[in-house]
């Protein structure tokens, strides 16, 4: 670079010199505006990406619908569906292993059959679905320390539980539960598809919570009007009981897929996909303050229980994922709470893409964006802290390369969330 220096020892630059100073100027703008656009500008670091399911492998066409927890000998579990084709084909419950909090993962394992299922259904053979996994580790269970709960669907339709007592390893036989936590009228019926979670503080510590989302209509059918629900056990899996419903089916926020968090109070924070209705924006919160048991009237006039989440929150019409991080109430220097899903306003441009953590360190009251995870198709995700003591995150979600599916494959990456909080 040609120049010289003055008495203050800044450089004085000929006319060329300016020209080139203003080139590499653009240059660096150029690359700064393309850090920001990538969410790599954010000081929350993460790693490279692994495959975890991966379309056309281990014997199945697609792999959807995941949902991740640490089991109580620090294992991740990563289930999914496992399927020939889309949402109504023949359809498996499947599970992966990881022992080293997400480097490798294990064969595939199944841990609910559809052929299992076709007793139920006399004569007819259809293409049997199992799927929408919410499983739940019930950590203060003094008999069964660890049990997990794996609460799915049937068809859409029958809603199922199995436990493991050995990580993962073995699964029960499957207990039907619909007639305990679903309504008459009720016809499509999904739980999850996330975690499920088990309630740490207040005069419900030990309960076990799982969301879950309706449609009015018969058999499973995926039409009629859209609701949200709960159901929870307070005897460790041995009973389920219907909770908190959303039944405000004419308010122009149609509840849909739902997750959920405990915050530091004790009240439960619902997050929840709204159906394209014509409500702002494409989710609702919701608040329980009686362990999920019921929604909390949320003093809006238009919207009884779900109301519309602020802008920052702007996913597609997508399935979306909650997790608690920090908390002070538990001993942590911070509060932290994790919303992941793709963003409708990313580089990618509309639609399923472009997977980002947002973020919220005033228990869910407002939101930040985060760092962006994956660039291109991405659709369903979940999350899961890799230890207790752990700044690290993992974030299990459906993605694909540029300009081909979100469908793809299932991938796994790491984030450190302590990277998120203010200095």
């Amino acid at each position: 670079m040609g120049g010289s220096f003055d008495h203050r020892g800044l450089l004085i630059c000929d006319l060329a010199t300016k020209w080139k100073c203003c080139e590499m100027m653009r240059m660096l703008m150029g690359v700064l505006v393309l850090w920001v656009a990538l969410g790599i500008g954010s000081t929350a670091a993460f790693g490279e990406g692994v495959p975890v399911f991966q379309a056309k492998t281990e014997g199945y066409n697609v792999y959807r619908i995941p949902a991740i927890i640490r089991a109580a000998n620090g294992d991740l579990l990563a289930f999914c569906e496992a399927r020939e084709g889309g949402d109504a084909s023949e359809i498996d419950l499947v599970m992966k292993r990881s022992t080293d909090r997400g480097q490798t993962w294990s064969p595939l394992q199944v841990v609910q059959e559809s052929d299992d299922y076709r007793e139920l259904f006399g004569e007819k053979t259809p293409a049997i679905t199992v799927g929408n996994p919410a499983p739940v580790v019930d950590l203060l269970d003094p008999d069964h320390p660890g049990r997990i709960w794996l609460p799915f669907t049937l068809e859409n339709d029958r809603v199922f539980v199995v436990f493991s007592d050995d990580h993962g390893q073995t699964w029960s036989s499957r207990r039907e539960i619909t007639a305990d936590v679903k309504k008459p009228d009720w016809g499509w019926y999904a739980t999850g598809p996330v975690h499920s979670i088990q309630l740490q503080h207040g005069p419900h510590r030990g309960r076990l919570v799982v969301p879950a989302d309706h449609r009015l209509g018969d058999d499973g059918a995926d039409r009629g009007p859209n609701g949200a629900q709960a159901f929870y056990s307070d005897d460790h899996g041995q009973t389920w009981t219907l909770g908190a419903v959303d039944d405000t089916y004419d308010d122009g926020l149609n509840a849909n897929e739902t997750t959920v968090v405990e915050l530091n109070n004790g009240d439960l924070y619902f997050n929840t996909r709204d159906q394209n209705g014509a409500a702002p924006g494409t989710r609702g919160e919701a608040i329980s303050t009686d362990g999920g048991a019921t929604f909390q009237n949320s003093g809006d006039e238009k919207y009884k229980w779900f109301v519309p989440c602020e802008a920052i929150v702007d996913p597609p019409v997508v399935q979306c994922a909650l997790l608690r991080v920090f908390s002070e109430k538990q001993g942590d220097n911070s509060n932290l709470i994790l919303f992941s899903g793709p963003d409708e306003n990313g580089p990618s441009g509309k639609g399923r893409s472009d997977l980002r953590i947002r973020y919220s360190t005033d228990e869910a009251k407002t939101w930040k964006d985060g760092p962006l995870l994956h660039t291109g198709p991405a659709a369903y995700s979940d999350m899961v802290r890799l230890a207790e003591d752990s700044t690290k995150v993992g974030i299990l979600f459906e993605c694909g390369d540029q300009g081909g599916s979100a469908y793809d494959r299932i991938e796994f990456v790491v984030l450190d969330a302590s990277g998120l909080l203010e200095p």
